[in-house]
């Protein structure tokens, strides 16, 4: 998708949020060109370069839960490590990680359905990713109470 306005790079941190189909989501990813995708169990994780003043950021396109885009602006060092070696900066590897950063920007959902299959695959899949985690800290994940969680973890995913 390309942009025939400048660029919002400047404006933003070093980490935002943005939530999907907002109006900053138009502004900010309409500049941004695909790169590389990180792929595999790292589905929602790619990195894009501005068209416009060629800043590199690094996304996480979580949309199975909260909805949002997660940006965070990688320099050129970073960026070719991801090109050539497809060594990534560690922010977004773990699907909580992403999540952990969208609640603590209050970027979350609530579901009208509360054992949907959204819900009940991601609950399992924080659970694979670290099977320590504990109900309260998914329950915190997902927006829902930690009994809610501990519901979806003995549903099948």
């Amino acid at each position: 998708m390309k942009s025939h306005t400048n660029c919002r790079c400047a404006e933003l941190g070093n980490l935002a949020v943005i939530g999907m189909g907002s109006e900053p989501d138009e502004e900010v990813l309409g500049s941004l060109d695909l790169v590389r995708e990180h792929g595999g169990l790292q589905w929602w994780l790619y990195m894009s370069r501005c068209n416009q003043c060629q800043q590199f950021w690094m996304i996480a396109q979580e949309e199975r839960v909260h909805d949002n885009f997660c940006l965070k602006r990688i320099d050129a060092e970073d960026a070719a490590r991801i090109v050539t070696d497809a060594i990534w900066p560690e922010d977004f590897l773990e699907f909580g990680a992403v999540l952990r950063l969208e609640r603590e920007c209050g970027q979350v959902a609530h579901f009208l359905d509360p054992n949907c299959h959204a819900l009940v695959a991601t609950a399992h899949e924080l659970k694979r990713e670290r099977p320590d985690i504990t109900s309260d800290e998914i329950g915190y994940l997902l927006a829902i109470r930690p009994s809610h969680a501990a519901r979806l973890l003995a549903q099948k995913p």
